[in-house]
């Protein structure tokens, strides 16, 4: 640890939990108060006084309605979390009764594909990703607070909970659609290939204590407390000199990382490829998979045969 030279004209960081001194080149990073108010209508970020940052995704203060402006959000979010060097410990989930199972219009005029395909799926779904391991330097917790679907983002937190009634599924193939999101990545590195195989193919099911006896998550906890939990964690962690804390996240994310590097890029754009090449995909048909998506995850009938393609 660096200790504060007296004589040293740096800019000291206000809130900063180690004796350090900033060097007058290095332009400062950006506040909490400065990026919380940009993501306000998307999360609700709260911080304890020793830099434990809880953020909850949600939708005028109820569930998420998920939509293309919280999918670029995350990775948004993820890089000014990481560039803050007052956060300390990161809790990541839902606010509501659901995970992410409400799905919002993806646009309101004539749907753009290319813009579809590439701005908001590729380069916004692989930032994503990516930025849950590599823009964050902190210990990660992430939590499943009820139903839904885009579990890896919880999953590729250093921690993950879970809450007891919940239930999650990757949606893709049932849906016609190519699992190659990074949601393939992390089933594979906590499944193993043949239960990863069954989850993408069949639209395996899994409810909590499935999730924990198969190695997606490491606590079940009651709904009400998942969060008290997520604090509980996050204080014993801070009880470690913030070097070790930090130093030791490398470590935890290093696989995903690597995992990431090997094949994320070339998986997505598999899945899109898959929905220009479709002889019966256009405009219109790509976002009634869409609509599609949202009523089986709104508790509809799964889709007749005839309509999986």
């Amino acid at each position: 640890m660096f200790i504060e030279d007296s004589k040293y004209e740096g800019r000291a960081s206000g809130k900063f939990r180690a004796f350090v001194v900033d060097h007058p080149s290095i332009t400062p990073p950006r506040a909490l108060d400065d990026y919380r108010e940009r993501y306000a209508d998307k999360w609700m970020l709260d911080r304890t006084d020793n830099g434990v940052l809880t953020a909850k995704w949600h939708t005028d203060g109820h569930d998420l309605e998920y939509g293309v402006g919280f999918h670029r959000s995350i990775g948004q979010l993820m890089e000014d979390v990481g560039q803050d060097p007052d956060n300390e410990v990161l809790i990541v989930g839902g606010h509501g009764d659901t995970f992410l199972k409400k799905f919002k219009d993806v646009v309101n005029e004539r749907p753009n594909m290319p813009w579809y395909l590439y701005e908001h799926m590729f380069q916004d779904g692989t930032r994503m990703v990516e930025s849950l391991v590599s823009s964050l330097r902190i210990p990660t917790i992430g939590v499943i607070n009820g139903d839904g679907y885009h579990s890896e983002i919880a999953v590729l937190c250093d921690l993950t909970l879970m809450a007891e009634d919940a239930v999650i599924s990757d949606p893709h193939f049932i849906m016609g659609g190519i699992p190659g999101d990074g949601i393939q990545t992390v089933l594979r590195n906590t499944l193993g290939i043949k239960r990863a195989n069954y989850a993408m193919l069949m639209h395996d099911q899994f409810d909590a204590q499935k999730a924990l006896d198969y190695g997606l998550v490491n606590e079940v906890v009651p709904r009400d407390r998942i969060y008290e939990r997520a604090q509980e964690i996050a204080q014993f962690i801070m009880t470690k000199p913030r070097i070790i804390r930090r130093m030791t996240s490398e470590i935890l994310k290093q696989p995903w990382r690597k995992a990431f590097a090997e094949e994320l890029r070339s998986n997505f754009a598999a899945e899109m490829w898959g929905f220009m090449v479709n002889t019966e995909s256009s405009h219109e048909s790509g976002f009634a998979a869409v609509e599609e998506w949202r009523r089986v995850y709104e508790g509809a009938q799964a889709p007749a045969e005839e309509t999986r393609k």
